[in-house]
């Protein structure tokens, strides 16, 4: 990696395979909504099933280009951000099985040389960030392993929710996108906005009204 230096590392046991794992990382659209203590928003420019590439903006305001390439193997990924066009960072990524159902994350964390950051204060920072981050996937992981496993069988399962008219209509237990658990209220326009991706439905009809989801049906 010329040009980089390592800073630090962090390995951590998941309670996810590691293809769920290479699945989570290529999904771009829950960084504002799952981590919502480190983004504000995120634009895609592109997305393959090798990776993407997107505009980002951290909590403070500060903007950022993000690029995540997942390893031929399927087996790690790189995740290298950019700001005013230079990269400013990189964390690269192996997994281990270590049972079916579960993996071991191994990380390694790089910065430009000649940054000027002191080496164990960015091994710091980026061990506390992925380790944060880990912590938040970790649970949508273990979840959409579970719709996975349940088949569209899953998704029929309904709770009543109220309206604000005092009405009650049923709503999926899980978002029709994803399998994700919807534990979501209708708001005072009656809809529901899913807490993984940030997906929007009318609680009355099932519409998705923002998001790329076909709602949900009787």
């Amino acid at each position: 990696m010329q040009g980089l230096i390592e800073v630090g590392s962090l390995t951590r046991d998941l309670a996810a395979s590691a293809a769920m794992a290479v699945e989570d990382e290529l999904d771009w659209e829950h960084l504002p909504h799952v981590h919502r203590s480190t983004f504000r928003a995120a634009s895609l420019i592109h997305a393959d099933r090798d990776g993407w590439d997107a505009e980002v903006e951290l909590v403070d305001g500060t903007p950022m280009r993000m690029k995540v390439t997942v390893d031929p193997d399927r087996r790690g990924y790189t995740n290298a951000t950019y700001s005013a066009g230079a990269e400013n960072g990189r964390a690269v990524a192996r997994f281990e099985e270590t049972g079916t159902e579960t993996c071991r994350i191994t990380l390694r964390f790089f910065i430009p040389e000649g940054s000027g950051f002191p080496v164990e204060a960015a091994g710091a920072f980026y061990r506390d960030l992925f380790t944060r981050i880990l912590d938040e996937d970790e649970p949508k992981m273990v979840h959409r392993a579970a719709a996975v496993k349940a088949g569209p069988a899953g998704r029929k399962a309904r709770r009543t929710a109220q309206l604000p008219d005092g009405s009650v209509v049923a709503v999926p237990n899980l978002c029709p996108h994803q399998g994700l658990p919807l534990d979501c209220e209708p708001d005072a326009s009656g809809l529901m906005t899913c807490p993984w991706h940030g997906y929007q439905f009318d609680a009355r009809t099932g519409a998705c009204v923002k998001g790329k989801a076909r709602g949900w049906t009787d």
